[in-house]
């Protein structure tokens, strides 16, 4: 079982729990809490799981990008028995404490705090072919080069590796740090306007999101990597967004809980299953789950 230590909370609260109080309305208490659930990095790896069919992950070699408060290594380090690293840079607003909990959260679990080291996914200290498994969640859209962050994930992970990342969708209906419904597709000038006019938050944390980033764009920023042959594509979390739906099956984590409530009122009205098919239809779904073997 995973130890979270009482300073982390205290820390996570001053940063990235009043922070995001203030732009998403959700209470800090929450923020926090949800932030260092250790049940959330479990959720995560069983949906990367999936991938491995009957081979298990234990004994796999994993890299993180942008591993945050540390909790996914810890969890797989010590739950999974994957032999896991991070890389994370120094904090941005909302963040600075990020490698100073991760570190904590290795020392009283007693696993090694070298595991987790500063570093940007656009620079990743490590040769070609390192990993089994290179992982990513809610990290792509806030970096300076996402393609240049793809393009190191592929690099460094093994052929017959999975690289799974894990993004919020700006095609999709919902924005999760700011805990608000979203126009898909469209331009942030406009979202910033919303932000600002109607929903009277600050608007300046959009600016340093790639809202750029959907379906159609990941694709195109893998077609050479497909065409060439040296990965292939395994999906993009339609199968993980369709039993969400169906099911009502997800934990409504930070923002979630509206999204919750939504879907409950859509299985009450019957209407779940139009819903899925439109979202899918458009590609909006959310979360992209976008998944790929390296092949050579």
């Amino acid at each position: 079982m995973i130890v979270v230590p009482e300073s982390a909370f205290e820390k996570v609260m001053h940063d990235l729990g009043r922070y995001f109080e203030k732009i998403s309305k959700i209470p800090a208490a929450k923020i926090v809490r949800d932030a260092l659930d250790p049940v959330k990095p479990k959720e995560q790896l069983e949906i990367l799981s999936r991938y491995f069919k009957n081979d298990s992950l234990e004994g796999k070699k994993l890299l993180e990008i942008g591993s945050g408060y540390g909790l996914f290594v810890a969890v797989a380090r010590k739950e999974y028995m994957v032999e896991a690293y991070g890389v994370e840079p120094d904090g941005g607003e909302g963040f600075e404490g990020s490698h100073f909990v991760s570190q904590e959260i290795m020392k009283v679990n007693f696993l090694p705090q070298e595991a987790i080291i500063r570093a940007a996914g656009e620079k990743l200290p490590f040769a070609d072919s390192s990993f089994d498994i290179v992982y990513s969640t809610n990290v792509l859209e806030h970096v300076s080069d996402p393609v240049q962050v793809i393009n190191e994930a592929i690099r460094v992970c093994r052929p017959g590796g999975v690289i799974q990342i894990v993004v919020p969708n700006y095609g999709s209906i919902f924005d999760g740090h700011y805990a608000c419904w979203y126009l898909p597709y469209q331009p942030k000038w406009l979202w910033k306007w919303y932000l600002k006019n109607i929903l009277r938050r600050d608007p300046g944390f959009a600016d340093t999101l790639r809202t750029n980033i959907n379906y159609f764009y990941l694709k195109k920023v893998l077609s050479p990597f497909v065409a060439s042959g040296k990965v292939q594509t395994l999906g993009y979390g339609e199968d993980v967004f369709k039993e969400r739906m169906t099911h009502a099956s997800f934990t409504p984590w930070a923002g979630l809980t509206k999204i919750s409530k939504i879907l409950q009122l859509a299985h009450r009205l019957k209407l779940v299953g139009l819903a899925t098919w439109a979202m899918i239809l458009i590609k909006a779904y959310n979360p992209i789950i976008l998944t790929v073997k390296k092949l050579q």
